[in-house]
């Protein structure tokens, strides 16, 4: 597997997203929440596959629990979870916030960095804040602390931010905002380290015309463009989506999902096997999906 150094750390370049293991979640999942049986062979393969970062949250139903209980049968050194947290644990007193941050922790051992899921306190970061970061940083409860951005305007704050070591961003073919806006090099040039999320954009873009649900109608003509493209280039859409942002964002980690063992499989074979996308096919794609329309890219106005 392929690693990102960032401030003496190896980080695989894939990073596993632990929601289905702990939501049914996802537009296009079929089958619901994975089991515990089947998480732990995700989680099994991922790890033999070299993967060691995996995303997870306190609002993601159990899948920390699932994480905690996995870490517990299989000691392995050589893991690095992220995690979240919303604004409104910063309002606690300091005993009781580390007390909540605490529950995320495997075999007591530290995380390599929590998130804000929500950025509400973003925008009005004050010395106290600052405070409880280094507060969980003394206690050696997390290594580094982070924002899950939707917008430009929290992006800039996060980067603004000397406490914000990491950014994760959604990024995709129909979400481009990260190259128009220049996020990666915005992020590079400030040593902040990029999380991508939304690689699939919840599995809207590998869903077949018919199964697109009627709030996303506008979607379809995309998708057929999708589906042209992926013709020329004579592979399948999951490829073109994955392979696209590796291409696009080269020191960042890949957050991907899976809704079963095949999936993760077939997802770290195409990230492993096959080459990047040469450059006259990202300008075509980069051209032809650079003003989709917010409605269709953003899943919060689903």
């Amino acid at each position: 597997m392929i690693r990102v150094k960032w401030n003496k750390n190896s980080l695989s370049r894939l990073c596993l997203g632990t929601v289905q293991l702990g939501l049914d979640y996802g537009i296009s999942n079929k089958t619901g929440q994975v089991s515990l049986l089947e998480s732990y062979k995700i989680l099994d393969f991922v790890t033999f596959s070299g993967i060691n970062c995996f995303d997870t949250a306190k609002s993601y139903g159990n899948s920390e629990e699932v994480l905690i209980k996995y870490f517990k049968k299989r000691k392995l050194n050589d893991k690095l979870i992220i995690s979240k947290i919303n604004s409104e644990l910063f309002k606690l007193q300091k005993e009781f916030f580390l007390y909540e941050v605490q529950k995320s922790l495997i075999n007591n051992e530290k995380l390599f960095a929590i998130l804000l899921h929500d950025n509400k306190i973003l925008f009005s970061w004050n010395k106290e804040n600052t405070e409880y970061i280094n507060f969980l940083k003394e206690k050696n409860i997390i290594s580094y602390f982070g924002a899950s951005i939707y917008t430009n305007e929290e992006f800039q704050e996060a980067l603004n931010n000397k406490n914000i070591d990491i950014i994760q961003i959604p990024f995709n073919i129909f979400d481009q905002r990260a190259i128009k806006l220049e996020w990666f090099k915005k992020a590079k040039d400030n040593n902040k380290l990029i999380f991508v999320r939304s690689v699939f954009l919840q599995g809207l873009l590998l869903m077949d015309e018919e199964s697109i649900p009627k709030h996303l109608k506008k979607a379809k003509k995309h998708i057929e463009n999708l589906e042209k493209i992926c013709e020329k280039l004579c592979i399948r859409r999951n490829e073109l989506c994955l392979l696209f942002v590796k291409s696009m964002a080269k020191d960042s980690v890949i957050i991907f999902g899976c809704d079963d063992l095949n999936q993760a499989k077939e997802n770290v074979r195409i990230f492993n096997n096959i080459n990047e996308i040469n450059n006259d096919f990202l300008e075509i794609i980069k051209k032809e999906f650079s003003d989709i329309d917010e409605l269709i890219y953003n899943p919060s106005k689903w």
